[in-house]
């Protein structure tokens, strides 16, 4: 690695390499340091909206290698109660909402568009923040052959790990824990996804193509003691549950291919730049998986930043007034994805009868008032600006 660069980038995940990508097109400088070595099996699935899609593609990234399931169609639905809506990408204009992909699929096509850019087996043991106006900011490197350092005009961290000269970062544990299940249904469609509101907890199922066929994930949000329950349990057992909480619509539930769990937390980092320093994707803030929209406001992130350095004069990159400028740009969008999230967990956590039945009456009223479907959608494939 050359030193200094315009940025070095601390994190080779999807957020991380889509910025690197970006910025090396526009011209930039750029070193990508990754603490791994290669891309570690997960089978994941990811929602990509389709404004996320449409960056991925501008990076060179074979969207056909992919194997990427289309949705077409949402359906959101309150469990037990009347009241329903479904989000149609037709009335938003375009060919599909979003995809789902998996996770060691896209990471390493996305590694690919980074090019040499990246640097793997690098891991990042300090920070010196710049001593003064003008100065770089400086990384201790810990690499295979031994302790090396980096200076860089801005770094950049796309990992959710570790601490940084002057950003805090502020955690919510939530009181439930993510069921995910890979599994097997009957009578579901192809194109569609649901969220389903339930006593238990909100749960979401995306499609994934296979070469068996049509499979989902489900993610359900449920208290930590159930989710315990239910990753031990049988599999007659779990799909009974889940055929309850999800209801005839997708048929019975023929197979679990897996099972796992995942704790949930809400947290964000505050402020999200410092001297020389600014921090994107996961590292900036952690979402609850409810919706999709952790990665592609992650996504997001990249794109504005690598937008405003390739703006910008190179000696000017990494500046007091360039990191306020994208401090700025990204605020709306970012505050729009905590509240929009948190604030869905929030109305689920309502499970009173008569709560409950609001919400299913509000959902259908969303289909009397295309306004304020017209602003779901754009939250969904779009982010939502506050």
């Amino acid at each position: 690695m050359r030193s200094p660069v315009d940025v070095a980038i601390v994190g080779g995940g999807p957020v991380g390499c889509a910025c690197a990508a970006l910025l090396v097109r526009g011209g930039v400088s750029v070193a990508l340091l990754e603490a791994g070595t290669a891309v570690e099996p997960d089978a994941r699935a990811l929602a990509i909206a389709w404004s996320s899609r449409q960056t991925l593609a501008s990076l060179g990234v074979d969207w056909s290698a992919l194997e990427a399931t289309p949705m077409h169609h949402v359906h959101v639905s309150e469990a037990g109660r009347p009241g329903s809506t479904v989000l149609d990408a037709a009335d938003a204009g375009l060919p599909a909402l979003g995809y789902t992909v998996r996770y060691s699929d896209i990471a390493p096509a996305l590694r690919r568009a980074a090019g040499a850019a990246l640097h793997t087996g690098v891991r990042v043991s300090a920070m010196e923040p710049p001593a003064g106006n003008g100065q770089f900011a400086r990384l201790h490197l810990q690499t295979a052959d031994g302790e090396q350092s980096l200076e860089a005009r801005l770094v950049v961290v796309a990992d959710g790990q570790g601490q940084w000269p002057g950003i805090r970062r502020y955690a919510k544990p939530y009181d439930a824990v993510a069921l995910l299940v890979d599994l097997h249904f009957a009578a579901a469609t192809a194109g569609w996804a649901w969220e389903r509101f339930t006593p238990e907890g909100p749960l979401a199922i995306l499609p994934r193509a296979t070469p068996a066929g049509l499979r989902h994930t489900l993610i359900w949000s449920v208290r930590p003691e159930r989710a315990q329950q239910l990753a031990v349990a049988s599999d007659a057992e779990l799909a009974a549950a889940i055929e309850r909480g999800v209801g005839p619509r997708l048929g019975a539930v023929l197979h679990i291919d897996s099972r796992a769990t995942r704790s949930l937390t809400l947290a964000v980092a505050e402020p999200r730049t410092a001297p020389r320093l600014a921090v994107v994707g996961n590292a900036a803030q952690t979402l609850h998986p409810i919706a999709g929209q952790g990665l592609n406001l992650g996504l997001r992130d990249a794109v504005d930043l690598a937008a405003v350095l390739c703006d910008t004069p190179a000696e000017q990159r990494g500046g007091a007034a360039m990191l306020a400028h994208f401090d700025r740009l990204r605020r709306s969008d970012r505050l729009g994805g905590v509240a929009y999230t948190d604030g869905l967990i929030r109305v689920a956590g309502l499970n009173a009868g008569p709560l409950r039945t609001l919400r299913g009456l509000g959902l259908a009223a969303l289909d009397l008032l295309p306004g304020a479907r017209q602003r779901l959608l754009a939250r969904s494939v779009f982010g939502l600006h506050v």
